[in-house]
C-alpha cells in the first residue's frame, strides 16, 4: 500500500470502481440449473452389445498403491448469515464499508477521546485511548482498506468505531448510522488468504461488509500493514 501521498482517488464514485478491485476476490455467482439433465433432453444413440472376448487364463494382480495425496492448509471457514441483519454504515478511505452491530461495543467522537501518540509508528496508528471498553489501540481504518494501487489519505477520521471485546478501535471519517442488510443482496467471499477482512461486497449499495473478527485478527497480528 502507498502511505505517502495526500492525493486519493474516489474508488465509491461507481459500481464498476468496487468490481475492479474486489471482483477477482469474489465468489462466482452460482449457475442457474437447467430442469432438466442435458441427457435427458436429447436423444441417446443406440449402442449394439459387444461380443464377450474368448477365455484367458487369469493372471495374479498386483495391487498398486497410489501416490500420497498432497494435504493443503486448511481454510478457515467463514459463517454467512441467513437472516437479514443490522450494520453500522462507515465512511473510510473513501469506500462504504458496512459493520454487523452484533460485533461492535460502540461508537464514539475522536475529538472525545484523549488520544496519545506514540513515537515510532506509523502515521495511521493514532495512538492510546482510555475508554469505557478499557484502553484501547486506535487505527485509521483508512489505512486498512484504502486499495494498494489508492494512495491512504491520512489525518480525515472524525469517528471511532470500537470492536467488541478487541484492543483495537478504529477511527473513521464518518458514520451514516444503520440499516437492515439482506443476505441475497451480498456478493460473498469464500478464499480470503489475502484481505480476510472483507466478507462481500453490496454492488447496488456500493457498499462493502467487513467481516469484525477477521479485521481484529488481521489487526493483531499485524498482517495489514
Amino acid at each position: 500500500m502507498n502511505r505517502t501521498s495526500p492525493d486519493n482517488l474516489a474508488l465509491k464514485a461507481e459500481p464498476e470502481a468496487l468490481d475492479d478491485y474486489f471482483g477477482s476476490l469474489l465468489d462466482e455467482p452460482a449457475p442457474a440449473r437447467p430442469l432438466l439433465p442435458p441427457d435427458i433432453l436429447e436423444p441417446r444413440p443406440v449402442v449394439e452389445p459387444e461380443p464377450e472376448p474368448a477365455a484367458v487364463a487369469e493372471s495374479p494382480v498386483v495391487a498398486v498403491e497410489p501416490p500420497p495425496a498432497r494435504i493443503e492448509p486448511a481454510e478457515r471457514e467463514y459463517a454467512r448469515p441467513e437472516a437479514p441483519f443490522s450494520a453500522l454504515v462507515i465512511e473510510a478511505g473513501n469506500l462504504t464499508l458496512l459493520a454487523p452491530l452484533e460485533a461492535l461495543g460502540g461508537v464514539a467522537p475522536l475529538d472525545s477521546l484523549e488520544v496519545r501518540p506514540t513515537p515510532n509508528h506509523s502515521v495511521w496508528y493514532l495512538g492510546l485511548a482510555d475508554t469505557k471498553q478499557g484502553r484501547v489501540q486506535l487505527i485509521d481504518l483508512a489505512a486498512v482498506v484504502t486499495p494498494e494501487d489508492r494512495d491512504y489519505e491520512p489525518d480525515t477520521a472524525r469517528q471511532v468505531v470500537f470492536l467488541a471485546g478487541s484492543r483495537f478501535a478504529l477511527a473513521c471519517r464518518a458514520i451514516h448510522g444503520t440499516r437492515v442488510i439482506q443476505p441475497e443482496s451480498l456478493r460473498w467471499r469464500s478464499q480470503r488468504r489475502r484481505l480476510p477482512w472483507l466478507a462481500g461486497v453490496e454492488r447496488e449499495q456500493m457498499a462493502t461488509l467487513l467481516d469484525l473478527a477477521a479485521l481484529d485478527r488481521t489487526l493483531d497480528e499485524g498482517a495489514w500493514e
